[in-house]
């Protein structure tokens, strides 16, 4: 029993980061689609209101896996260039759970009339953190870390930036600047900035005709003091202009498999396979899974986008 909850602990914290109160950076495989997640300068840069619902199960089959549920909804003040988001996420892992409520506010600039703009976004809300280790199942009484239950609500912000046309795009962000470190002088947790746990990422897109389909390549960096630089790679490929098939590989040996199809200009349906190379993989079997929906309408008599949106 012992062995299988040091199993359980160590396979938790190659999440990078999602261990009790660390600075915790949930992760979609679909991040083109959860831009108002990812960066809080993406919100209000469609021409509509945009929502988006997602769950993730990660790791089948393994017990205390990472689950996740998120909702952001993000739209345009109309006639101005500011736009406002709304993002909700629960974050579940091991004995952890993480739930995150941000409102985000966004400015563009039209840099050129071929519509080229940067967009510049800052989000600001709380995290409610609840850490119950009377959960777990152990064969040794009287371990502190098991026995007690803890619980905290932090104020965090974020900064992003987004450059984009209507065939490419470019964004850096810095979802959460705070992060929850220990205080051996007051055993407890303080809620403080710091640079060398912030989580930040680089990422960018292009769309390009390859007669007769569409095919987006894309790119995520994500960097943190003490870790490896990440990588994240894709290619989609829309075909009949509905249906998008893609394939993704995370340098933390994790290939992804990418479905969307696009019902109509109001819903857009998403799913992903991924699975692990690495020795996770002999414990969560059945790999992870994501699906999500987003839906995109107006108040206007008109439903769904004026034109045609590839990211």
């Amino acid at each position: 029993m012992v062995r299988k909850i040091l199993v359980s602990i160590g396979a938790l914290l190659l999440i990078g980061g999602q261990c009790l109160f660390g600075q915790d950076q949930y992760r979609f495989n679909h991040y083109i689609a959860n831009q108002g997640l990812l960066n809080p300068a993406y919100n209000g840069t469609r021409d509509v209101i945009s929502g988006l619902l997602i769950h993730r199960s990660q790791w089948i089959g393994f017990d205390g896996a990472p689950m996740n549920q998120a909702l952001n909804v993000h739209g345009a003040i109309e006639d101005t260039d500011v736009g406002l988001g709304l993002s909700i996420v629960n974050d579940h892992v091991g004995f952890s759970n993480t739930l995150d409520l941000f409102a985000a506010g966004s400015y563009k600039i039209r840099l050129d009339r071929d519509e080229k703009f940067l967009s510049f976004g800052l989000q600001a809300g709380f995290s409610s953190l609840v850490y119950d280790g009377t959960k777990a199942v152990t064969g040794e009484y009287s371990d502190p870390v098991f026995e007690g239950k803890e619980s905290k609500l932090n104020f965090n912000f974020g900064f992003g930036t987004y450059l984009y046309s209507d065939m490419y795009f470019v964004g850096f962000s810095i979802p959460k600047f705070f992060t929850n470190q220990f205080d051996e002088g007051s055993e407890g947790f303080k809620n403080t900035i710091d640079f060398k746990n912030m989580h930040m990422y680089l990422y960018g897109g292009y769309i390009f005709d390859w007669y007769p389909v569409k095919v987006k390549p894309t790119l995520l960096m994500k960097q943190v003091y003490g870790a490896p630089m990440q990588f994240d790679a894709s290619v989609n490929v829309l075909l009949a202009e509905q249906f998008w098939i893609g394939m993704s590989y995370r340098t933390v040996s994790e290939a992804v498999l990418l479905l969307e199809y696009i019902i109509n200009r109001q819903f857009t349906v998403r799913y992903s396979f991924d699975y692990s190379f690495s020795p996770i993989s002999r414990y969560a079997k059945a790999g992870s899974h994501e699906i999500g929906l987003q839906f995109d309408f107006t108040f206007n008599k008109r439903p769904g986008m004026r034109s045609i949106r590839y990211f």
